[in-house]
This record gives structure tokens, sequence and C-alpha cells, in this order.
């Protein structure tokens, strides 16, 4: 289970962990909740409000604003929004790209979502739930950034977060086919990409493409 303040993202979550039994309740031994078995739509909202329901024993005086939060009483009022479920486009997948290649034959399920957590109709912080052959459990909580910014550039309901890890780029995808656009969530100058700039996915991955092509595949 990872706890995470405030940060500038590339890539969720981040590296920079608190074990919850450790951060609650002083032991250093780390509690995690069950996992939630069933048809993955229903296991994850389950999983998700056990989340929320953990989250609340996270929150302190001292971390309160690193989690996202304006007050430490901010998450008594917090309500899950609407979960952004994650995809990902590995290396060896994007070098083998062509113009013939539809985008979403690229994207491999995560099988990951990111619950924003809200107070007062506003995005504060955010949950992850992830699936394991158990079923779903929260597993990340915090990310504030990452939460606010791929929530405020959602358009619609079918609106997915894609991640190109080896770039450690993350982009909102909307559409199908040779309709689906990527929108960069945060400034790139690496790749010339501008955060809330959609573009063609037909445009975007010939960059990024371009760009990896020395890449040795180690960790940057």
């Amino acid at each position: 289970m990872r706890v995470s303040g405030m940060w500038k993202f590339a890539l969720a979550p981040v590296t920079a962990l608190l074990l919850l039994g450790g951060c609650a309740a002083g032991t250093g031994a780390a509690m995690e909740p069950p996992p939630v078995p069933g048809p993955p739509e229903t296991a994850q909202l389950g999983a998700a409000q056990q989340g929320l329901a953990t989250f609340r024993s996270l929150v302190t005086p001292q971390n309160y604003r690193g989690l996202g939060f304006a007050s430490p009483d901010d998450i008594g009022r917090a309500e899950l929004g609407t979960p952004l479920p994650f995809y990902r486009i590995e290396l060896e997948a994007l070098r083998r790209y062509t113009p013939n290649t539809p985008a979403q034959d690229l994207l491999v399920n995560a099988q990951r979502s990111l619950y924003p957590v809200m107070v007062d109709g506003r995005v504060a912080s955010s949950i992850f739930v992830t699936g394991h052959n158990d079923g779903w459990r929260a597993t990340d909580f915090g990310n504030a950034d990452l939460a606010r910014a791929t929530s405020a550039m959602r358009r619609v309901p079918s609106d997915i977060v894609v991640q190109i890890p080896a770039a450690k780029l993350t982009f909102i995808a909307r559409g199908q086919g040779a309709d689906m656009t990527l929108t960069p969530v945060m400034d790139d100058p690496r790749f010339g990409f501008r955060a809330g700039q959609a573009l063609p996915a037909s445009r975007v991955l010939p960059i990024v493409q371009r760009g990896m092509a020395d890449y040795n595949g180690l960790p940057q």
C-alpha cells in the first residue's frame, strides 16, 4: 500500500512509500484492505469504498496538505468521484508501431483505476484500485496532482488514461480507431507536448517513437 504526497508526476504511483501500519498505527507493519472479488465493475467500486474508509485513518494534522486536503477535517466529507481506468503502451509495442497500426492495438489494460477523492465538489486527492488474482483492492492513496490533472482534462465518461512508462508520459485518450486523440496531462518539452492540447494518436505515437529510438530500456 502506498501513500503519496503532492508531486510533479510523470507516472503513478510515485516511488516514495509509507507503510500504512507505520503511518496510522505506529507499528511499522503494513496493513492492506482485503481484496474484493466479483465482476470488475462492482469489485472496483467495493475496493474503492473500502479504500476511502482506510484513507480516513491515514489523514493526520501532519500530512493532510501533502495528501491534497485543505484541512484535516476534509477527509470526513470526502466522496468518490468517477473512476478513470489506466492503460499502458509498452516500449516494444511502440517500437513496432507503423502508420497502419490502430492505436488501440497497442493498449494494455493495466488493471488499475484512479478514483478521484472529492471534497465539496472539487478533486482533492485519489485512491487507486488494482486488480489481482483474488480480486480488487485499494493500493495507493494521494497523488493529488495526477488526480486533479486527469480529472480536469476528462470530457466524457469513456475517456481513459494511457501511460507510456518508458517515456514517462501520461495522456487522456478519447475515441477509437483513426479518431483516437491523446491529450498530455503535463507539458513535455522533450516531445513538444503541451498539457491539455489534444492531438491525434496517429501524430503522437510517431513523435514518441522517434524520441525513444535510442532508449536502451534501462530506468531513467
